[in-house]
């Protein structure tokens, strides 16, 4: 489907070439001709990485929506920074494209949808599903497909134990005990043959799997065989070899990676504009307090790697070296220091953390790999050394100049709860999420400018 994607992309295309004569002040033709194949390319990757070619069987329409005009902001946001960039001020065509790319793609998806429910209400297009497995697993399995409709699936039943043969485990009949996967086989029309076996069975699986092979039957294997209340399982190959993986982050390589290029290329962006304000906040250090401009310190990032973190210098010359002496202002449990009334603050450092305007250098730390724009904030080394071992998890991502907990509970500073979003934000990351925590970002900030001026007053 994303054949017929990319020809909409196109007949979006020729529809703004026919409309450009009511449009002021545009480029050379050959500039618009340049960018379609840069837009063929970003429309087919980043709906393949949100995966909604899929979407017959596994997909609402919400999630298709979404993925559609996510996919058209960020074209907005990286292509236009990428004109900007070269000197190409007039966006006004490509704008227009970009909102009948998408407008297009939504309406075939809505007509895509309805032919296909259409068909399954025929009885044209759905899969068949032999279940093999027993226990609350395959129970869970089974409520799962008969929830989701939309999917397109028919169990035609269920293999378990021989004693369970005639009886119905969530309005699915038991048909066979395990014994009997060949013969069932034989009879019916079976697309796939799903195995949620316990582990005791395992022995037992190469057989059965044999079997499936030798009549053509898709085989597919639950992975969660070892309980695990984090760790997310998958089938992994390394040098032509299968391996079972157990991760705790996020494992796509295609999300990660397009995460690093919107970090990169909004960072360079931010640095680009933010010239004049770096300017005045070095101005403005300078002017009011002895010392640099920059403070830069060591601290933790990915899995414990060691790197320099860099922000504007918001106290006074050595401050570091008067922890001890202040440790008692903390006004957070746990090894980090949180003090309102630090008196280690200098008065134009004040103004720079209630505006967040001190973290602005790190920016240089998301180009150079060591940041992100989103995830939890990186620790000091001695902080990291009073961890409990839950704890340490958070350092299985790369560290984030903006995080949950700073959007969010920024003033209220409680570390065991800080930790608990952090991990959060690990087992539920997603691009989605990452722009929803990136629009609180301004409020964020004017809640601080809000509560320091209260401080103040």
């Amino acid at each position: 489907m994303i054949f017929i994607d990319l020809c909409v992309v196109m007949v979006s295309f020729l529809i703004v070439f026919l409309l450009r004569r009511h449009i002021r002040g545009l480029y050379p033709l050959t500039v618009y001709f340049a960018l379609l194949p840069l837009l063929l390319v970003f429309w087919g990757v980043l709906l393949k990485y949100f995966n909604i070619y899929d979407f017959v069987r596994t997909k609402r329409m919400s999630e298709i929506f979404f993925a559609i005009w996510i996919t058209a902001i960020l074209e907005v946001i990286i292509l236009g920074s990428y004109f900007f960039l070269i000197g190409v001020y007039n966006v006004n065509l490509f704008l227009i494209l970009t909102l009948i790319i998408a407008g297009l793609i939504s309406l075939e998806k809505i007509a895509l949808k309805y032919l296909f429910n259409h068909l399954y209400k025929e009885g044209v297009y759905f899969r068949n599903i032999l279940v093999v497995g027993s226990g609350k697993r395959s129970q869970d399995f089974l409520k799962l497909i008969h929830k989701n409709t939309e999917w397109r699936i028919k169990v035609v039943g269920l293999v378990d134990e021989e004693e369970m043969v005639g009886s119905e485990i969530e309005n699915t009949k038991v048909i066979g005990s395990f014994n009997d996967i060949e013969k069932i086989l034989e009879e019916m029309v079976v697309d796939e043959v799903i195995f949620i076996l316990p582990r005791k069975w395992l022995n037992s699986l190469e057989e059965y799997i044999k079997i499936c092979e030798n009549v053509g039957v898709k085989v597919s294997i639950a992975v969660d065989l070892f309980s695990s209340s984090i760790s997310k399982p998958r089938i992994v190959e390394i040098y032509g070899a299968p391996f079972l993986s157990m991760d705790t982050t996020p494992h796509n390589v295609w999300h990660l990676f397009i995460k690093r290029v919107i970090d990169f290329v909004a960072a360079l962006v931010l640095l680009i504009f933010s010239i004049p304000i770096f300017i005045i906040c070095a101005i403005a250090i300078k002017l009011t307090s002895p010392g640099p401009i920059i403070f830069s310190q060591k601290r933790l990032g990915l899995n414990g790697r060691t790197f320099t973190l860099y922000k504007f210098r918001t106290m006074i010359v050595g401050a570091d070296k008067m922890l001890s002496e202040v440790r008692s202002l903390s006004e957070t449990s746990g090894p980090v220091f949180h003090s309102r009334n630090d008196p280690r603050v200098t008065s134009i450092g004040r103004f720079l953390r209630m505006t967040s305007l001190d973290e602005l250098p790190q920016l240089i730390n998301v180009l150079l790999g060591d940041m992100s724009l989103i995830g939890p904030r990186p620790p000091l080394p001695e902080e990291a050394e009073e961890y409990e071992r839950w704890q340490r998890r958070r350092l299985s991502l790369r560290p984030g100049i903006v995080c949950t907990w700073q959007v969010t509970k920024r003033f209220e500073p409680d570390f065991q709860e800080w930790v608990q979003m952090d991990l959060d934000y690990i087992d539920n990351w997603s691009l989605g999420r990452d722009f929803k925590i990136l629009f609180k970002v301004l409020p964020a900030i004017l809640k601080g400018w809000r509560y320091w001026r209260s401080k103040k007053g």
